[in-house]
């Protein structure tokens, strides 16, 4: 699944209902409370490492009994040993039962199947038995990294994610004295200990005063602001970089087969951009993602051969294909490795590979990057959405250089959805009507993403979803254009029929209906602003949203009164609306500006919530007439 296919259902919780604000939470409970959870490495001078892992978890809730009771342990054939030491259920009158060896189950992992190249990818799952509520499930693992990931080095992060319910915890690392470590413990208690090991160093950190901190919808990772802590041989961010090129690089080679495939894929087109932009479609469209997130699928891509042959890769398989394409055809590229989450937080003292989980590519000659990773969804030039604004390692700049550098933000100029909505009210108080949605940019991405997921032939059943949780009730249908043709801008049409709209009898009012215009639309900051205050960061990003509707009336009809227009500026955006009045025709222009960067602090969230009041209320305005 593509980073952007991955915020569908996000995107469709955005579909409004005019019903007021968030009611006030109860008290927030996880699944289950982590009793105890300690890791202790043991690293060796080559960079390979035995970790033995302990972890203790009291089930709170029938939710937990399903989550939790049975336990996922991922691991690399090819790089690790794995071995499940111990694993039982504390019943709550305090029996222990130990888990059989044959509910210990090995699988091959999700996301490398139908993928042979990834088939080492495996799965230990760990089956309790007599799982209630306030069981206590508890297991020991042994992992031992038989290769490491970079010869000669070493590197851990651990976040104790504040969502999550922790009571206590532990970190214990030990390394020769010979291998000089960078460490950067953020609210954690402890450091260098005396070590039980001739020849060795030795910092245990301990989780001290845990909180537990319920989620904010579309808030930055728990990561960002929770306990956390990073230990690593690598002096800097370059020295990451050059350590990730040395064994990826020569992945990249441009073989008799590359380019062969490159002269087809760009045969009949000489500019070197249009060449840089068919090569990206290509790998796109062609190249099958396989989701396994750098690291846990090693940092060694596979060969260029080896990923045109079969067709698929991860990430790094996509940057690889992709350079050596753009190579064959003397277009220069590089590496940009990113964290394609909701976590923006970067370690400053302690460098590491695993602030990272994905990469893109850059492209020196045009200042530009693109991820092939969106399954052909996303335009040339055009990143998912929470890629924007984030810090990469940039593993060549152009100069031979490795820097971190920012990525530009999303904004208003580049991404642009503009609806058109014609609709007619019929004498028996029927509304009938159709959008035309056009996109641009990161709405463009998003719009091909849902309806990739909307089946051939479902199309009346998807619209009668929308229209259900737009608080619409009637009937539709979509039309759009070939999703995956990058060449031209992505639309779609929505036909829909409201029996029975607004009663007819007398003097009557009605609100401006929605529609089938754009399901990611101006209403959307309704769930996103819903909250009365923030306490961390949201995730955001720059857009302009335009939504024209024009309302024709049945003959004779008298307007009495039109809602008044609505202008709401500040620091974050603008919102604006008009309604003007021509025969029997209504037309009403309703248009956001979104002015932001990456994310929105607490201290700016008030002014996004002033806008997301002005669109509340001016959805809510009806018309009068008789």
């Amino acid at each position: 699944m593509s980073c952007i296919t991955r915020v569908i259902f996000v995107l469709m919780l955005s579909l409004f209902t005019l019903n007021g604000m968030a009611q006030a939470p109860a008290a927030y409970e996880t699944h289950d409370t982590v009793l105890q959870e300690d890791f202790v490495y043991d690293v060796q001078a080559d960079g390979t490492y035995t970790l033995d892992r302990f972890k203790s978890m009291r089930i709170n809730n029938q939710q937990g009994v399903q989550a939790s009771g049975q336990v996922p342990v991922s691991y690399s054939t090819s790089l690790e040993e794995l071995a499940i030491l111990e694993a039982y259920t504390t019943t709550k009158d305090g029996k222990r039962i130990d888990v059989p060896a044959d509910k210990i189950l090995e699988q091959q992992s999700q996301e490398s199947r139908g993928a042979p190249m990834f088939d080492d990818a495996k799965v230990k799952v760990i089956v309790f038995p007599n799982v209630e509520i306030g069981s206590i499930l508890s297991f020991r693992v042994r992992s031992k990294q038989k290769i490491p990931m970079f010869p000669n080095a070493f590197s851990m992060t651990k976040a104790f994610g504040q969502n999550w319910d922790y009571k206590a915890s532990s970190v214990t690392v030990r390394a020769p004295e010979s291998m000089k470590m960078y460490v950067e413990a953020i609210d954690l208690t402890g450091g260098e200990i005396k070590t039980d090991k001739p020849g060795t160093k030795m910092w245990r950190w301990a989780l001290e005063k845990p909180t537990l901190i319920a989620p904010e919808p579309s808030s930055v990772s728990d990561a960002d602001f929770s306990p956390r802590l990073s230990v690593s041989s690598f002096p800097n961010y370059e020295a990451v970089a050059s350590a990730y090129l040395a064994r990826a690089k020569p992945k990249a080679a441009v073989t008799p087969a590359i380019q062969k495939l490159a002269d087809k894929i760009t045969e009949g087109i000489t500019d070197k951009r249009a060449q840089t932009e068919a090569l990206y479609r290509w790998v796109s469209k062609d190249i099958r993602y396989v989701g396994v997130f750098l690291g846990f699928g090693g940092f060694v891509p596979h060969s260029a051969d080896e990923i045109a042959n079969v067709r698929y890769g991860d990430c790094k398989d996509h940057v690889t294909i992709l350079d050596a394409l753009l190579a064959a055809k003397g277009i220069r590229s590089s590496t940009a490795v990113i964290n394609a989450g909701n976590s923006l937080w970067m370690f400053k003292e302690a460098f590491t590979p695993y602030q990272f989980n994905h990469v893109i590519t850059y492209l020196p000659d045009f200042d530009l990057y693109v991820d092939s990773t969106t399954s052909g969804l996303a335009p040339f030039g055009v990143l998912p959405p929470l890629e924007y604004g984030k810090t990469v390692l940039l593993t060549d700049d152009g100069t031979g250089k490795a820097k971190l550098v920012t990525l530009p933000t999303a904004n208003a100029a580049q991404n642009q959805a503009h609806v058109v909505t014609k609709v007619t009210l019929s004498k028996d108080g029927t509304l009938k009507g159709e959008s035309k949605t056009e996109n641009t940019g990161v709405y463009d991405a998003i719009a091909r993403s849902i309806f990739s997921n909307v089946n051939k032939g479902a199309e009346s059943q998807f619209a009668g979803q929308v229209l259900t949780m737009t608080g619409q009730q009637g009937t539709g249908s979509y039309s759009f254009a070939d999703i995956r043709d990058l060449t031209k801008p992505f639309g779609f049409m929505g036909q829909f029929e409201l029996p029975n709209y607004v009663q007819m009898s007398g003097p009557s009012a009605m609100r401006i209906p929605v529609g089938l215009g754009n399901i990611n639309g101006i209403t959307r900051i309704l769930r996103d602003a819903a909250l009365p205050k923030r306490n961390f960061p949201m995730t955001a990003g720059g857009g302009y949203e335009e939504e024209v509707t024009t309302l024709t009336m049945p003959e004779g009809t008298k307007i009495i009164s039109l809602p008044k227009p609505v202008t709401k500026e500040n620091a974050l955006g603008r919102y604006q609306s008009t309604y003007t009045e021509k025969g029997n025709t209504i037309t009403v222009k309703r248009a956001m500006t979104y002015t932001l960067g990456a994310v929105i602090s607490p201290e700016e969230y008030p002014f996004f919530q002033e806008l997301g009041k002005a669109v509340y209320q001016d959805f809510s305005a009806q018309i009068l007439f008789q």
